[in-house]
């Protein structure tokens, strides 16, 4: 699947991860930023709580869906019996990350060349969200 995300015009490919994990067509979203990391608390399809971490991040952009095109977030895995399914996706060969890359005020930095383009497509908005890792836990 090709996308057009993170700002940049050229073709990029969205991976589904964990394709165990479905967020809910109304996860209730809450987004938090501390330290080195941010954290999407959502609920998932079967009304679950969930807090998703990701972890040391660089960089992170949310968009209300009204300013995307949905078809950017289309996949193999997006639809079952006929409705929309929400997962977390990557963008492999993310022009958002080369762009960071090309902004990078240390020329000799390395370390996004281990970061992961995450992407949350949710009800209302977008997360994108540039990071090493990922880290999904329920919440009790």
């Amino acid at each position: 699947m090709n996308s057009k995300m993170g700002g940049n015009m050229s073709e990029s490919k969205i991976k589904v991860i964990m394709k165990e994990f479905e967020i809910h067509t109304t996860p209730l979203e809450e987004l938090v930023m501390c330290d080195y990391k941010i954290i999407v608390e959502l609920d998932d399809i079967n009304e679950k709580r969930h807090k998703i971490l990701f972890k040391p991040f660089q960089a992170v952009k949310i968009t209300t869906v009204d300013c995307t095109k949905s078809p950017d977030y289309f996949n193999e895995y997006s639809f079952r019996n006929g409705r929309y399914q929400r997962y977390i996706l990557v963008i492999e060969d993310s022009d958002w990350i080369e762009q960071l890359k090309k902004d990078f005020t240390d020329k000799r930095a390395k370390f996004l060349n281990e970061a992961i383009h995450y992407v949350l497509p949710l009800q209302d908005n977008i997360i994108e969200i540039v990071a090493h890792n990922i880290e999904v836990q329920k919440v009790n």
